[in-house]
């Protein structure tokens, strides 16, 4: 995992079935992304975000996974650090034919808030 516990923090995991949970993340203000990324009003770059969704998708499929395709990514909010230090991480997935890929709809978003909606779909490494 790229990111986790270097740019979010698992608070709490949500699995409702075999193919959908529910992560609360802790954003991490201190993380080294911040820097590179507006320093004095740090925001979650979209790539982090994307990549985030995917971590949730290999922690409830227990399978490494590559992003094959985005067939839709909306950027709706701006999520902050110092703004929205927890997100849910709400990660759906349906597999298809031959398992060995997953369509994904995803969304990070708080009680208040959607920051970001992902639909596409993931490849399963099979050599992992």
């Amino acid at each position: 995992m790229l990111l986790k516990d270097k740019f979010y923090r698992v608070q709490q995991e949500n699995v409702l079935n075999p193919l959908h949970g529910v992560y609360l993340i802790a954003l991490l203000p201190d993380a080294d992304v911040y820097r590179g990324h507006f320093p004095h009003k740090a925001v979650c770059p979209g790539v982090c975000n994307i990549e985030t969704i995917r971590e949730c998708a290999e922690m409830l499929t227990g399978k490494k996974l590559f992003m094959k395709t985005i067939k839709q990514c909306r950027l709706t909010a701006v999520a902050t650090p110092q703004v929205c230090p927890l997100l849910d991480v709400d990660v759906m997935l349906t597999p298809n034919q031959d398992s060995s890929a997953y369509i994904i709809q995803a969304r990070i978003a708080d009680a208040e808030t959607t920051y970001m909606e992902l639909k596409g779909e993931f490849s399963v490494n099979m050599d992992k």
